[in-house]
């Protein structure tokens, strides 16, 4: 999903149950939820715009799309 500057989601048929919640989002990656939660607030600062996964925020509610996270891990492991 293709995230704005303002960090509000573009467009997207993703289902609801493919959306992660932080603690589940931490599982998959092997990050500690205080590390995604680390990587949100760097994305704020211009030098770190892609610092962690793209992430999706419903009010105050923060999910992680399934698919983003599994090719986040992917690239991490280099392949």
């Amino acid at each position: 999903m293709t995230m704005t500057e303002s960090n509000t989601p573009a467009a997207s048929s993703t289902p609801l149950n493919d959306l992660l919640t932080t603690r589940e989002a931490a599982a998959l990656t092997g990050h500690p939820p205080t590390t995604l939660m680390n990587f949100r607030n760097r994305r704020k600062n211009t030098k770190y715009k892609n610092a962690g996964p793209d992430y999706v925020k419903l009010g105050t509610a923060v999910f992680y799309e399934r698919s983003v996270l599994e090719t986040y891990v992917a690239n991490r492991a280099g392949t």
